[in-house]
């Protein structure tokens, strides 16, 4: 899986590399200046004799890319400019050293690091096809004010396709907020290992990220970047692939795993058959629908390959609903509650029992969460089986006795703070979808498709996640695999109903499809 690293865990790497390997930093920036380079080069269908480049730099690692790109750029024909957003008597170390060489060169470069005024940086920036940004690296910490605001702010507003390097100028490399200003990157040129944040934010303004590879083995360097905390990785289809479950010719429903879905009741059977559906295309031999006694007539009604059973004689859970959910469990493989369940002070019980007892892998969604509110860790921290949790913002806020707003700030933080306390897989959802481990390992999901944002989508991964469960995937598995494919599915549904057209029932079939895509990678 792809790494992504917060700015102090890449500057680690940058550190082992040249301390351990014995790289020189000089010959990490020519590989990285390279890159840029090469996709700037890459972007245009033009000939590099007919591309007007300006490379706007700051005065450090960024700075020195730039120095780099400008000289291969000039190397390939293309017409360049270097724009000065620093005085260049603050620029120093392996930067000031191609800085020379592109003097030495002859190379343009323009001192701007005094203009204050936009409109100057925008006279300066027209008539550019590609600009560069190499202002600001992964350092940023405060606002941009002054010269490289203009610089900034003046290549947002030209026409010419924008090259970030390493980050756009403005986003912080760790949460992805807008500091102030920020570059709108149309291309992302990245050293080494995607940044977190440059993907934990769906709405970054980081265009398409592509990784420049520095010439250091990953996997050489993996433990300087662990011994600044866990790590986080970017979910990928060939991540995924291969833990799909495969079923040999000999397979049957039986071997296919069979799972319990706790979901539903009267006026709302829907969320429990979206989950039961979405299980069976995910590839569940055997789906349970259990619910209350109310509910399972109008199931009984509605289900085609499905089962059902009832757990409670009335509205809620009662004295007897444990005994029996805990023996229908006995012939299961997992189990997923809480969608469209009851919400009474029995069912609120019944949940907080079955969290911490029940002896198969446990999918926790929707009104159970609910129920559990901010006793969630201290009840699923006494589990004895598997536990994942499939939170919203707002369900994550209760869970973790916090604001929304608070959640959106910290949302990685925030998952695994609540898997070490509960020592449950956390799936945080949203654009970008989070899975945090109790070790403190992440995974982010791609996927930020506003199509989700639709009622019941949310009962579909519980089931997706579910159906792969009660097939044998370990937790961590079960979560990522079925985050992908829950994300995958939405993308294969929207291409033909649009993104404002797609309704929670056209994800199972989807899903199927999502899978079926997958085994081909």
């Amino acid at each position: 899986m792809a790494l992504l690293l917060t700015a102090a865990q890449m500057r680690a790497v940058d550190r082992a590399a040249t301390e351990e390997l014995g790289l020189p930093s000089l010959v990490l920036m020519e590989n990285a200046g390279r890159g840029v380079a090469e996709i700037a080069l890459g972007q245009d269908s033009q000939p590099p004799a007919d591309l007007d480049v300006r490379l706007v730099c700051g005065a450090g690692q960024n700075g020195g890319d730039g120095f780099v790109a400008a000289r291969h750029l000039l190397q390939r024909g293309a017409r360049i400019k270097v724009l000065l957003a620093m005085p260049a008597a603050k620029i120093v170390g392996d930067a000031a050293t191609f800085l020379e060489v592109w003097r030495n060169l002859g190379g343009c470069i323009l001192d701007l690091s005094a203009e204050t005024r936009v409109d100057e940086w925008k006279r300066q920036l027209d008539g550019a096809s590609v600009i560069v940004d190499a202002v600001l690296g992964t350092g940023l910490r405060s606002a941009i004010e002054g010269v490289p605001a203009a610089a900034v702010s003046a290549m947002n507003s030209v026409r010419a396709l924008r090259v970030a390097v390493d980050i756009p100028s403005g986003v912080d490399a760790d949460t992805g907020e807008v500091r102030s200003v920020a570059v709108v990157a149309d291309i992302t040129a990245t050293m080494g290992a995607r940044k977190l944040g440059l993907v934990i934010r769906a709405e970054a303004p980081v265009g398409r990220v592509q990784v420049i590879d520095l010439g250091v083995p990953p996997n050489r360097l993996l433990h300087a970047a662990a011994a600044l905390g866990p790590l986080a990785h970017w979910l990928e289809p060939t991540d995924i692939a291969p833990r799909l479950p495969r079923r040999l010719a000999t397979d049957h429903k039986g071997t296919a795993g069979h799972l319990l879905a706790i979901a539903g009741s009267v006026g709302r059977t829907g969320a429990g058959l979206l989950v039961a559906r979405a299980a069976l295309r995910a590839g569940t031999g055997l789906v349970t629908i259990a619910t209350t006694a109310a509910a399972q007539a109008a199931f009984d009604a509605k289900v085609v390959a499905e089962m059902t059973t009832c757990y409670a004689a009335g509205d809620d859970a009662d004295d007897n609903s444990f005994a029996d959910l805990m023996a229908q469990s006995e012939r299961m493989r997992a189990v997923v509650v809480g969608p469209g369940i009851p919400t009474g002070a029995g069912m609120a019980a019944l949940i907080r029992r079955l969290a911490a007892e029940l002896v198969r892998p446990l999918v926790v969604d929707a009104d159970a969460l609910n129920l559990l509110a901010a006793e969630a860790a201290g009840v699923l921290r006494a589990a004895r089986a598997p536990r994942i949790v499939t939170p919203h913002p707002g369900e994550m806020a209760r869970l973790c006795a916090t604001s929304t707003a608070a959640v959106a700030k910290d949302r990685l933080g925030l998952a695994r703070r609540l898997a070490a306390e509960s020592g449950a897989v956390v799936v945080l959802k949203g654009a970008r979808t989070i899975i945090a481990l109790p070790d403190g390992t992440a995974y982010i999901n791609p996927t930020a498709n506003a199509a989700l944002g639709t009622a019941g989508s949310g009962d579909v991964l519980a089931g997706t996640i579910g159906g792969f469960l009660a097939q044998g995937l370990e937790a961590a598995d079960a979560a990522c695999v079925g985050v992908f494919v829950h994300g995958a599915a939405a993308e294969i549904a929207t291409r033909g109903l649009g993104s404002r057209h797609l309704v929670a029932t056209d994800l199972p079939d989807a899903i199927a499809r999502a899978c079926e895509a997958l085994r081909s990678v």
